[in-house]
């Protein structure tokens, strides 16, 4: 393929599960798409290099505990292409106190070590780069390319990502006196963001999230009815615990950090490239917790319904108080 043309056939790798199975439904709206998934235990991996040579461009869609960061190497060990996109994820920042709000590209990867699934895309990210400077080409040829896509949290209406999944459960979790901003991407603006990095073939990272983010404040809107829950430090395990029984056996572990302290990412880069977002932190949280038919809606309809769900939670929290109070009452 040369240089700056437009891939026409996409291997993926890494799909299966609610974030691959709609990243790959995008992708194929505009790419020959080929599921290299299957073949990612091949050994020796001669399929699997195969299928990978007849794409012009390849994307790894997501680690879990069975596509590990070993079958990632795997596959890029296979792969001959000029072009590869990663789907990594925001939490390789790490949560720490001293973090800027919004963190940029710029901000060094110092994932918190006692959360395994940062740890995990970190060392994702350093085997596609390793791959990349191992295919540089003479000087004055344009090698090996990648794009690392590190996005927040991800949901959806129904299931998301596992981040995201667990980030919604913890949200009404405080721990002390930390009460940090908070994102939620929704999925299919990160679908949008991985057709945009390999039809333009873009290069370096990019973080993918919504324009701002929830303060503490919106985000106790939303929760309206549902008490925050405040739990005293040091317990990360009954956090994870927590967030466990609520997601289930998926769910990530060392989540602590990243509810004390923020992790909120700035989009600037990825916008510049001629992404645009269609869901706000807000809508998206509303869509996955409600499971409202948001698809069908236009910008300001979305707008409209997400406060009219925040009054609604409010007004829900209020007739809940007050019928526990008659209900104390009574039984005096």
């Amino acid at each position: 393929m040369a240089s700056g043309e437009r891939p026409s056939r996409v291997a993926v790798s890494g799909t299966g599960g609610v974030i691959g199975a709609r990243v790959l439904q995008w992708l194929a709206q505009s790419f020959d798409v080929v599921d290299v998934g299957p073949l990612m235990d091949d050994d020796p991996p001669v399929r699997l290099r195969r299928a990978i040579s007849a794409a012009d461009a390849l994307v790894h869609l997501r680690l879990t505990r069975e596509i590990t960061s070993d079958r990632l190497r795997r596959v890029v060990a296979a792969a001959d292409v000029p072009h590869l996109t990663l789907v990594s994820s925001a939490s390789v920042y790490g949560a720490w106190p001293n973090h800027p709000t919004p963190i940029s590209e710029d901000m060094a990867v110092r994932p918190n070590l006692e959360a395994s699934f940062a740890v995990h895309h970190a060392d994702a990210e350093r085997t596609v780069l390793e791959w990349r400077d191992a295919g540089s080409g003479a000087p004055g040829e344009r090698g090996r390319q990648v794009a690392i896509l590190r996005p927040a949290p991800v949901v959806s209406s129904g299931l998301g990502g596992p981040i995201g999944e667990a980030m919604l459960a913890a949200a009404p979790i405080r721990t002390g006196s930390d009460d940090p901003p908070v994102q939620f991407l929704h999925l299919d603006d990160l679908a949008s963001a991985v057709v945009l990095a390999v039809q333009r073939r873009l290069e370096g990272a990019f973080n993918v999230a919504p324009d701002g983010w929830l303060a503490p404040g919106e985000l106790r809107a939303l929760l309206g009815a549902r008490p925050k829950i405040r739990v005293p430090l040091p317990l990360p395990k009954r956090l994870d615990r927590y967030v466990a029984r609520r997601v289930g056996h998926a769910a990530p572990d060392g989540l602590l950090p990243y509810t004390r302290y923020s992790w909120v990412v700035a989009n600037d880069r990825l916008r510049a490239a001629g992404w645009e977002p269609r869901y706000s932190s807000a809508q998206a949280y509303v869509i996955a917790d409600a499971g409202m038919p948001w698809d069908d809606l236009n910008a300001r309809q979305r707008q409209y319904a997400t406060l009219a769900g925040a009054g609604a939670a409010l007004v829900a929290g209020g007739w809940a108080a007050t019928a526990w109070l008659r209900r104390s009452y009574a039984l005096r």
